[in-house]
């Protein structure tokens, strides 16, 4: 360990150099490979470095894992609880290991730092009693064919472990690291920037959050909203739930779901219920009835805001996976005629399952081309465009987007969204109306669309916003009800 203010010498994290001769000269040793895969830790950890190598989204590599490895819902719910998590938290448990460790991580096997991570997120914020963590992860090493990580591994892992305290705060501090819902576990050294002096830096490092993200809220939020919206960034996701009223309502819904042990609270929006539960959620009552999707109370608005009606044709622009389509077809009772789009066959597969499962008829779907060349859709009474967004205010459902963050990558999305809105605008017919949705929280990606677009054409005018604020209660993001004012034939004839 560097000395340096406020952290300790080097000797005081190691019983001696041996745990870290192990380490050394390892830079050019071969990934490690995971050849079966019998429990949790073993799936989080490959799932976690196979999205390293390829930049695919955890909820894909899950899936793509469990059609070769059968886990019990138990180590599977483990698996991706750790994975979520370390994806979630990963700079702060970056910081922690840097504490504890004398070499820089560029030293260190990837692979290695990836177990380390899995190690200080079990200590640090899952349920799994110190000494468990700490033991289980040194048995993955062996698991991994990486026995000669277990000295090195065990020996940061027991530093991780002093430098925990048993008593929490509700402030930031920076000897202090956020766990959830306003707390905070304090820890025996000041290894975060104090909040007091470099209130950005802290909130950083210790939620997890891109520079240029705290910088672009800290503009707009309170400090209570700001630490609400940074809470909420880093909590496991709530499960809520949308009844489909074509075949349940929340009273039946509730009464089974409470039946098999979950505990139930009926939502602010209609047809909204949030459920505690353990394992997957695909196996809770009425799922295959087709009884009820997974919907946050935020996206539900956009639908809602549309306020299909029956007999109407409807377009959703950008459709996949589903959810806001088939609450579209729910809310007209299947009696709209509901088109779905999107670029890729796979992700309208999605879309056509999801309205079987859910028994809704009113869908069709329509393979976009990406370069404009197909035909235009047009002579449709309303048009849902959920454009594709930075998902600032859902970071923690999907915890790789806060690493794929900056500026450069709002500008490029801010581009595609417009030409998306102006894509719709082509395919209302007069006094139709369009409902423009995010799930960011990026005035970039939202209002300042929304006025671009107005400002170029002038056949349509905004009628209401609404704005979602992550955290306050539920997840963040941003819609738009704008009608078309347009006289004459129908937009595209």
């Amino acid at each position: 360990m560097n000395a340096r203010r406020g952290h300790p010498s080097r000797s005081s994290h190691s019983s001696g150099s041996s745990k870290w001769a192990d380490a050394r000269d390892m830079d050019a040793a071969a990934p490690a490979t995971v050849a079966s895969i019998d429990n949790g830790r073993l799936l989080a950890f490959h799932v976690l470095q196979q999205s390293q190598q390829t930049e695919r989204f955890l909820q894909d590599l899950f899936s793509a894992a469990d059609r070769t490895h059968r886990l019990s819902p138990r180590e599977r719910g483990l698996a991706v609880d750790l994975a979520n998590g370390v994806m979630r938290r990963r700079a702060t448990l970056d910081v922690v290991l840097k504490s504890r460790i004398s070499r820089p991580q560029e030293s260190i096997e990837p692979d290695l730092w990836l177990l380390l991570q899995l190690g200080a997120y079990q200590l640090l914020f899952a349920r799994t009693p110190r000494h468990a963590a700490v033991n289980e992860t040194v048995e993955l090493c062996r698991q991994l064919n990486r026995s000669r990580w277990t000295r090195f591994s065990n020996g940061v892992l027991r530093g991780i472990e002093r430098l925990l305290c048993d008593d929490d705060s509700s402030a930031p501090a920076a000897d202090s690291v956020p766990l959830s819902r306003g707390q905070f576990r304090r820890l025996q050294e000041s290894i975060f920037p104090d909040p007091r002096e470099h209130r950005e830096a802290y909130l950083a490092a210790a939620f997890s959050l891109p520079a240029p993200l705290l910088t672009a809220w800290r503009q707009r939020f309170s400090d209570e909203q700001l630490l609400a919206v940074c809470f909420h960034s880093i909590s496991p996701p709530a499960t809520c739930l949308r009844v489909n009223p074509l075949k349940s309502n929340v009273e039946r819904l509730s009464e089974q779901l409470r039946g098999c042990g979950c505990e139930v609270q009926i939502g602010q929006t209609d047809g909204s219920l949030w459920v505690s539960h353990s394992g997957r959620v695909d196996e809770l009552p009425g799922f295959g009835d087709g009884a009820w999707s997974v919907q946050d109370e935020s996206a539900m608005a956009a639908a809602r805001l549309l306020q299909p009606i029956p007999g109407e044709r409807i377009l959703d622009l950008c459709a996949a996976p589903g959810g806001k389509t088939t609450h579209l077809a729910e809310l007209s009772g299947d009696q709209a005629s509901i088109v779905a789009c999107d670029v890729t066959e796979s992700r309208l597969a999605r879309v056509t399952d999801n309205a079987a499962r859910l028994g809704l008829n009113s869908i069709s779907t329509f393979l976009l081309d990406k370069e404009d060349s197909n035909p235009p859709l047009h002579d449709f009474d309303a048009v849902l465009v959920d454009v594709p967004c930075s998902n600032t205010g859902v970071l923690n459902r999907r915890p790789e987007a806060r690493w794929r963050f900056s500026t450069e990558s709002v500008q490029e999305l801010t581009e595609i969204q417009l030409k998306l809105l102006h894509r719709a605008a082509a395919a209302v017919n007069p006094d139709g109306r369009i409902v423009y949705s995010t799930c960011s929280m990026e005035p970039r990606e939202n209002e300042d669309v929304v006025r671009q677009f107005l400002q170029t054409d002038t056949n349509f005018q905004l009628l209401s916003e609404q704005f979602h604020v992550s955290g306050c209660p539920a997840d963040g993001g941003y819609q738009a009800l704008i009608s078309c004012t347009k006289p004459g034939t129908p937009a595209g004839k």
